[in-house]
């Protein structure tokens, strides 16, 4: 998450615009979202305007909230901003009669910010939380609950784990059975959320790389609730680095490391590893597993051997 603290809004709004890959394009009240300012598209609007760093910072990557051309964009209106975004790769729907251009196509090649789609999953008896970092686009889901992207291995090395069986937690037609799952994890004492609230994906798909959190979770809010819980797993890179950001991790004493001098920060654990900190007051465990996603370079079967040492 870029750190904002110390710049101007108009600096705000260019470090935002820089960060829109090529191919895609953000609306000014998404930009005025992104930077924490929502309702000021307008003043988005004047700071691009006069955007000094162009093509640095690509103010041709931002339409209105309609997908239409900007009509006073600085390198020459609609037709210079078209002429940029095109050779991008940037899709436009059929222009309407009497008009030179249409609009850009938003579902095809607009950034996204989204909310969290589903609640915390927090029984009461839990004892283990699991924190990801955020879920896929709801188009690649196959339940609704948490892990639900089918290629996705989270069930499968918990059937490994606790039924020798990776298809346990497996339905017909490439779904999981969530009904099992919620039992399961019910009697196990699991609980489930993510480590964002809110984010922005960059590129509008799953990867973490191009995922920006915009409002991280509460993680202290959620332990308040699961009095028997301590132990916090982070599941992969994203989700480790953020719950170290969510908790000022220079602020959180570890039994490990023994007292830090102020500023210093306490490390990541390796993946398979964990360290033992407190969070307001409370002891935790915090492990670091490895990403349950096809994408991390590792077998099913070792990150079941992994996993298991939670239990």
């Amino acid at each position: 998450m870029t750190i904002f603290a110390h710049m101007t809004f108009a600096q705000k709004v260019y470090d935002a615009v820089g960060r829109i890959p090529k191919g895609r394009v953000a609306t000014y009240g998404q930009i005025a979202e992104i930077i924490g300012c929502p309702g000021g598209s307008r003043a988005v609007g004047n700071a691009l305007h006069v955007n000094p760093y162009a093509p640095i910072v690509p103010c041709h990557r931002v339409v209105a909230s309609d997908g239409s051309l900007g009509a006073n964009f600085g390198a020459g209106g609609p037709s210079g901003q078209y002429s940029r975004l095109k050779p991008e790769g940037v899709i436009f729907l059929p222009a309407a009669p009497g008009q030179e251009f249409g609009k850009v196509d938003r579902k095809k090649c607009g950034i996204v910010i989204e909310r969290h789609p589903l609640e915390p999953f927090l029984p009461e008896n839990s004892r283990i939380l699991f924190l990801g970092s955020f879920p896929p686009p709801k188009e690649r889901w196959s339940m609704e609950f948490f892990y639900p992207n089918w290629i996705n291995d989270f069930w499968r090395i918990q059937g490994l784990i606790h039924f020798a069986d990776a298809h346990k937690f497996e339905a017909g037609g490439k779904c999981f059975d969530e009904d099992r799952i919620i039992e399961f994890c019910k009697k196990q004492g699991l609980a489930f959320f993510d480590t964002a609230v809110k984010v922005c994906r960059w590129k509008g798909n799953a990867s973490d790389e191009f995922l920006e959190i915009l409002e991280p979770s509460n993680i202290t809010e959620m332990l308040s609730q699961m009095p028997q819980c301590s132990t916090v797993v982070t599941t992969g890179g994203k989700s480790s680095e953020e719950f170290a950001s969510i908790l000022n991790l220079s602020d959180v004493p570890s039994k490990s490391s023994g007292a830090r001098q102020p500023g210093t920060v306490l490390p990541i654990p390796p993946v398979g590893s964990f360290a033992d900190i407190s969070i307001a007051g409370r002891p935790v465990r915090w492990w670091r597993m490895p990403s349950s996603s096809r994408a991390f370079p590792m077998s099913l079967q070792k990150k079941a051997e992994y996993y298991s040492a939670l239990f």
